[in-house]
């Protein structure tokens, strides 16, 4: 092993944990300044950095922890730890997250037709609706970037027309349905897509199902210094290391960045690796094989 990453080859992909100048990162998407300011005070209270974020190795695009280099700068830190996978691997898989509208302001013994009313305040903003007949034909007009998402209320799909196929853009949209929405009393939720077909086919809320971003465009939009809006991908990444516990100060700039990777190195090689199966739960439910250090 390298006295300069840490190698986890686990049965899909490889893991390789190192420390990287925090410039060389590209984030693709945008910072939320209320999650970033609770972050930043986590890292100082626990006096280390917990978990690696996830990178491309190819291009040092993030794949999952933006809010971290966010906060990594904020900090001052020169340096942060990564995991870098190969993002081209087909075990990595890329997903959208759908939003899920829920009307805040219910009146008690009303019937109010919430699709048809936020429709309204669509429509008067310039969108454009369709009905769709199937989720079928409403994920082949998604997947063909005719639309720039479906919206479900129990059994009626409407599809919103996009003038655009460039994703970024279309994501651009959706975040102003997403706000429009709250201006309009509806709150905003952020689901799976099919948990959020399951609670609109319920009659809990409508949801907002967005076309997938492609790997490549995830990348393209990276590199140009472009970010696309909050909870646009969901990476599913088929194994996660945890709990690398990194001191802050190998962070600072303090050593050389092949010294403080030295240190990281040795740090892990002297801990077990716990290997826990998808679905388990710690500061939330991880879909994937986690490397836990202990």
């Amino acid at each position: 092993m390298s006295s300069q990453v840490f190698v986890i080859k686990t049965p899909r992909l490889k893991l390789e944990i190192s420390l990287v100048e925090t410039s060389r990162l590209y984030i693709h998407e945008e910072i939320i300044p209320d999650i970033l300011s609770k972050l930043v005070e986590k890292i100082k209270s626990d006096g280390v950095w917990t978990d690696p974020i996830i990178v491309d190795a190819k291009t040092m695009v993030v794949l999952d922890g933006m809010h971290r280099v966010a906060a990594a700068k904020e900090l001052g830190f020169k340096y942060m730890p990564v995991c870098l996978v190969d993002y081209d691997n087909p075990s990595i898989e890329l997903h959208a997250w759908s939003r899920v509208f829920k009307h805040v302001r219910r009146e008690s013994g009303v019937e109010v037709d919430y699709l048809n009313l936020l429709l309204g305040y669509l429509n008067t903003a310039g969108y454009r609706s369709v009905h769709i007949p199937s989720l079928e034909a409403g994920f082949e007009m998604l997947n063909r970037r005719e639309l720039l998402g479906l919206i479900i209320h129990g059994r009626r799909i409407v599809g919103l027309k996009t003038p655009t196929r460039d994703i970024k853009l279309i994501y651009d949209r959706v975040k102003n349905v997403e706000n429009m929405a709250k201006i309009k009393g509806f709150s905003v939720e952020y689901h799976t897509e099919r948990d959020a077909v399951s609670i609109a086919e319920r009659n809990e809320g409508l949801a907002l199902i967005p076309p997938t971003i492609k790997k490549d465009e995830v990348r393209a939009v990276a590199l140009r210094g472009e970010v696309f809006i909050h909870k646009a991908t969901r990476h599913v990444i088929p194994a996660r290391p945890l709990r690398v516990n990194t001191p802050l100060t190998w962070l600072t700039g303090e050593l050389s960045l092949a010294d403080a990777r030295r240190k990281l190195v040795e740090h892990l090689s002297s801990r077990r690796i716990k290997i826990l199966p998808p679905g388990t739960i710690l500061d939330r439910r991880y879909e994937e094989e986690l490397y836990l250090f202990e």
